[in-house]
């Protein structure tokens, strides 16, 4: 053996396990991802990308905020790979939209609530009626719980009135000027507005809805043919760190204030009504009998123009297996 042989074995036993440490990293896969509102639930993309979970699991997730109608266009334009979206999404693949749900992230729309100005104008649920309401747009999870609301209460769906305006701060903003009279924001935004006596919540949607699927991930039908493995990561991360946000609250809690820009009492509030209960599904599956009434409530809200089986549009295949 030759001595420089020799002297690079030496050297190596000398630095001992730090030659691991200096061993390339697993190569990463990019994974264009996008979340279509900034509240607790799809703050867990961030979180994970914080602790670098996705990372272990091999994916670079860069996280983009954008609403649904830019999600879903960019998903058919090739530039967003994966999205954190709402359950109403489903309504557009059977439309073309090249995407299909992969894991069920929450059941009932606990994390929806419908805010009021706090002068006392509208007290009651039967108040709203030919009331203006802020929605996101058109088509989104704020309009559709709308919608549930003239249902609840047997009215025609044209006896709310909703307006397209935006993100939450667009809705809040319209309701403080008085160009709408109630706004559907995260439950999040709704405490923290209300702890500063600048709203009201008049309607929490999950107690008004108790079944359906709010919220989903999806992948585009090109990530699915091209990525399958990094699909497969991407939810074992995802899944990751919800366990870890259960077991860590101090910590959760103080990323959850942070980012959504709410009060250490609020995000407190939150952690504890979403974490703590049903809200998040443990293992992503969906429930058929869910997805049959979101085909219905599709076709109520005009968004289909007949009942369809929702669930050729949703795979289970790349769910990691989870304790039940």
């Amino acid at each position: 053996m030759s001595r420089g042989y020799w002297l690079a074995l030496s050297l190596a036993a000398a630095i001992g396990g730090h030659v691991l440490l200096s061993t390339p990293a697993k190569a990463q896969t990019k994974l264009a991802t996008a979340k279509v509102a900034n509240d607790f639930a799809l703050m867990m993309s961030d979180y994970g990308n914080k602790l670098g979970l996705f990372k272990k699991h091999g994916v670079d997730v860069e996280i983009t905020l954008i609403t649904q109608a830019r999600m879903v266009q960019a998903v058919v334009a090739g530039s967003i790979e994966m999205s954190l979206a709402s359950g109403a999404t489903l309504a557009f693949p059977p439309k073309g939209a090249p995407l299909k749900g992969v894991a069920a992230i929450s059941g009932p729309p606990s994390i929806l609530a419908l805010i009021v100005r706090p002068d006392g104008a509208i007290t009651r649920i039967d108040q709203l009626r030919n009331r203006i309401v802020a929605v996101t747009n058109l088509g989104s999870l704020t309009d559709w719980a709308v919608s549930q609301i003239a249902l609840h209460q047997k009215w025609p769906m044209s006896d709310i009135k909703r307006v397209s305006v935006g993100d939450t701060p667009a809705r809040v903003a319209v309701l403080k000027t008085g160009a709408a009279d109630a706004a559907v924001v995260d439950i999040a935004a709704a405490l923290d507005l209300e702890e500063r006596g600048e709203a009201k919540i008049l309607v929490r949607f999950g107690d008004l809805i108790s079944r359906f699927q709010n919220q989903i991930i999806y992948a585009s039908d090109k990530t699915i043919a091209g990525k399958p493995d990094a699909i497969r990561s991407f939810l074992r991360a995802w899944f990751e760190t919800l366990d870890y946000a259960r077991q860590n609250k101090a910590e959760t809690v103080a990323f959850a204030q942070r980012t959504l820009e709410v009060r250490a009492s609020v995000a407190d509030k939150v952690y504890d009504e979403l974490m703590l209960s049903k809200f998040f599904s443990l293992d992503g599956k969906f429930d058929p009998e869910v997805l049959k009434l979101m085909s219905k409530s599709f076709v109520e809200l005009k968004l289909a123009d007949r009942e369809l089986d929702l669930s050729q549009y949703v795979t289970e295949q790349f769910l990691p297996p989870r304790p039940r």
